[in-house]
């Protein structure tokens, strides 16, 4: 597995630019200022514009629970809270490509 780091306070266009110039499988988002509901489901849009709706977009970060069925509807694959073992992460990556 390779892992592709761009930096904090990406657009959502530059993360999609970069994943699709990388050739990217997934994409691992990770939010604590509360602008989740935004920016998330603005990556997975401009995925589908760019014709790279299959890249996988999975989430983390201070996530109200209430919110993440709303990340899951836009097309979030998962969510990640505060304190998900690392191991967790890693394995749910690993499969995501058998259909997880």
């Amino acid at each position: 597995m390779e892992v592709i780091y761009t930096g904090l306070r990406q657009t959502p266009e530059d993360i999609v630019e970069a994943a699709i110039q990388e050739d990217v499988d997934a994409i691992g988002l990770s939010c604590l200022s509360g602008a989740h509901m935004t920016l998330f489901p603005e990556v997975v849009k401009l995925l589908k514009k760019r014709k790279s709706g299959d890249i996988l977009v999975a989430g983390g970060g201070i996530i109200p629970e209430e919110d993440i069925p709303k990340l899951k509807k836009a097309g979030i694959k998962v969510v990640f809270g505060p304190g998900t073992p690392l191991r967790e992460i890693v394995a749910f990556f690993e499969t995501a490509g058998e259909g997880a």
